[in-house]
């Protein structure tokens, strides 16, 4: 009666779409096509620093030359930051005490290179110095940047 020779043909064309589709997918968010990945990236990096111990970076932005961090002593004991460094020619050398659970907003001017422009992304590698009770010049050194638009 009716034949049924393209079926297989057929069927194996879906199956192969399909399975370009899940790779296409699987390479966008490994972030071999870069304006597909840049969200994911950056959710990761902000998931991580928010929780990250001692110190942790609720929020951040950059206007012109100048830094915002909301930083927050995730540690139960007093930590003072001696110094905080993001990338190239932002450093901060002003000591600040944060007690347990509290959060301080701390601006660092960047004086070594020119104003973000609106709109751009910037990333930058976080190194904060800090002393405890016991112990001074700590190091916590991130293993994700903190990324961002500028405003």
């Amino acid at each position: 009666m009716f034949s049924m020779k393209g079926q297989g043909a057929t069927e194996y064309l879906v199956l192969l779409a399909v399975v370009l589709m899940i790779a296409l997918v699987s390479i966008a968010l490994l972030g071999f096509f870069p304006g597909l990945a840049g969200d994911a990236k950056r959710t990761q990096a902000d998931s991580y620093w928010k929780s990250s111990r001692p110190f942790g970076i609720l929020e951040h932005s950059q206007s012109g030359a100048t830094l915002s961090l909301l930083v927050q002593n995730n540690d139960p004991d007093l930590r003072t930051i001696t110094n905080i460094s993001a990338g190239i020619g932002f450093n901060s050398t002003s000591s600040i005490a944060i007690n347990g659970g509290e959060k301080r907003t701390i601006n660092i001017l960047n004086a070594n290179t020119s104003a973000c422009t609106s709109g751009l992304v910037y990333e930058y590698n976080l190194n904060i110095t800090y002393n405890s009770a016991d112990i001074t010049g700590q190091k916590q050194t991130g293993t994700k940047p903190i990324i961002g638009k500028c405003v």
